[in-house]
């Protein structure tokens, strides 16, 4: 979804057979004898581990799904698991297998494509909010996060224990698991890297239902695919173990509205700026067919630097129409960035009472390297852009740039790959429930990502997943590794959906 922190528009799944299986329909089918034996399958094997159990025939099934992130897809879990215990998970893996149902991990339930309800009807659901533990080691300055823990409660819980922070989105409901184990880019994130770039150990439940630790010197190979294609490919992640960084010091918050005629300088600006700022500075732009051009980012520097870091974006972009420049708490720039007001409390990032926007949209993504657009992939670029529907928009990240902790990482070093580009763009088209608005914007994604890729690398961000893409566009080179440390540690394709690590 929209991140937030540019425009103040921005509000980011006994023995049953087969056949019983493909049976089942959802929660809106008649209950034939199918269903109930699933059903009754389910219960028999799931509640003796002693967690909250939710099915089809619960009163409080629709609850249980929640906010359907992407209203595209309408899945129907077979059962939600709710686990606040390792124990509570390996069970539900074990049911899964012994029961021949999929099964899916919900962190935060973000999935562009719905892949947090299983990416079809009838898999477990483990869902894993209770476990959103955030512990600081005061000492070692590594922070211990359960696998349910969202980004908002997480930067507070570090900034009250030490005022540290890992490299993360700027969406505070969005689930620690997907997140990180699909890259996470951050305002910090040029400076620090990716938050799976800060992974050090993750506790996590494999296909046996076997509770082991990933790390630098025991099983570093699936630590190596979980930093970047970990999304229930190999297992559950149940904790993880993060680097966290000094951000005691004062920030400075940037934002600058531009006019719909400068789309195209704005552009070109952005990319030759990013090219050689200081990694001190992470960055965003955005853009919409109505005229949205919004530049925006974190200066982890003092508001008196400011108009050098930001010189040579200024000596190749017009005046700003308006201007934001606030030096503040970093903590303070997380509650801007995650879309509330600049005056409302820190506390806000706890999430209490909160809930998060859902839409039917359609998402894409693509990186460029090099000096990012050239002039013809930037004017053909806004030509497209300006002919979309009202309800769509791009952000530009920079990953790049002159001493990026990103890309000063080898692309075979994890599962993340994309370490030589210097922006990504994330493409987003949303609507209401008429059918040609439907089909009119996802023609309009589909044309403007091929209207730029003979500009850009065809390398996609996991984190925005599209069914539409190959999985060489997310992982690259590192494919076929991932292809053989799966086979190791999910031999029978327990963990899978529509884009899953395969077997080979």
């Amino acid at each position: 979804m929209k991140r937030a922190g540019g425009p103040t528009m921005f509000t980011r799944i006994c023995l049953f057979t087969l056949v019983a299986l493909q049976c089942y329909t959802g929660p809106a089918a008649a209950f034939g004898p199918a269903r109930r034996l699933l059903q009754q399958s389910l219960a028999d094997c799931l509640r003796p581990a002693g967690a909250r159990i939710v099915l089809p025939s619960s009163s409080d099934y629709q609850t249980a799904r929640g906010h359907v992130f992407n209203h595209r897809f309408l899945w129907s879990p077979a059962a939600f698991v709710f686990a606040t215990t390792t124990a509570h998970v390996s069970n539900a893996i074990q049911c899964a297998v012994r029961l021949n149902v999929g099964i899916a991990p919900r962190s935060g339930g973000h999935s562009y494509e719905d892949y947090s309800l299983g990416g079809r009807d009838g898999v477990i659901v483990v869902d894993l909010e209770g476990m959103n533990k955030v512990t600081l080691n005061k000492t070692s300055k590594l922070a211990t996060v359960g696998g349910g823990a969202r980004l908002g409660p997480i930067k507070l819980a570090l900034w009250n224990q030490g005022k540290v922070s890992t490299p993360s989105g700027t969406c505070p409901s969005v689930g620690v698991g997907g997140h990180s184990l699909g890259g996470g880019w951050g305002f910090i994130s040029r400076k620090w890297g990716i938050m799976a770039d800060n992974i050090v150990e993750v506790e996590i439940v494999i296909a046996n239902g076997t509770v082991i630790t990933a790390n630098s010197q025991k099983n570093s190979d699936l630590l190596f695919a979980l930093k970047g294609a970990g999304a229930n490919s190999f297992g559950i992640v149940t904790k993880f173990t993060f680097k966290t960084f000094d951000v005691s010091k004062k920030v400075t918050y940037f934002s600058y509205n531009f006019q719909k005629s400068q789309q195209a300088a704005t552009t070109k600006a952005f990319g030759l700026w990013g090219l050689t700022v200081t990694n001190d500075v992470s960055a965003s732009l955005y853009h919409d067919p109505s005229g949205g051009n919004t530049f925006w980012g974190v200066y982890l520097g003092p508001k008196t630097n400011l108009k050098s870091v930001l010189q040579k974006f200024f000596s190749n972009a017009p005046a700003a129409s308006s201007t934001t420049e606030l030096e503040t708490d970093y903590i303070r720039t997380v509650v801007i960035n995650a879309g509330f007001k600049e005056t409302d409390p820190i506390s806000i990032l706890d999430l209490k009472n909160y809930t998060y926007e859902t839409r039917t949209f359609k998402s894409k993504s693509i990186f460029v390297k090099g000096s990012g657009f050239s002039d013809a992939g930037i004017q053909a670029y806004v030509n497209k852009l300006q002919q979309g529907p009202a309800q769509s928009y791009m952000i530009f990240d920079l990953f790049g740039g002159t001493g990026s902790a990103i890309n000063a990482i080898s692309p075979s070093a994890s599962a993340w790959v994309h370490r030589d580009s210097l922006y990504s763009i994330q493409m987003f088209t949303y609507w209401n429930d008429r059918p040609q608005d439907a089909q009119n914007a996802i023609n309009w994604i589909e044309n403007i990502w091929s209207t730029v890729r003979p500009f850009a690398s065809g390398e996609a961000y996991q984190n925005y997943i599209d069914s539409k893409m190959p999985l060489s566009a997310y992982y690259g080179s590192n494919l076929d590794k991932l292809k053989s440390i799966k086979r190791k540690f999910d031999s029978r394709n327990i963990f899978n959906y529509a884009q899953s690590i395969p077997l080979s």
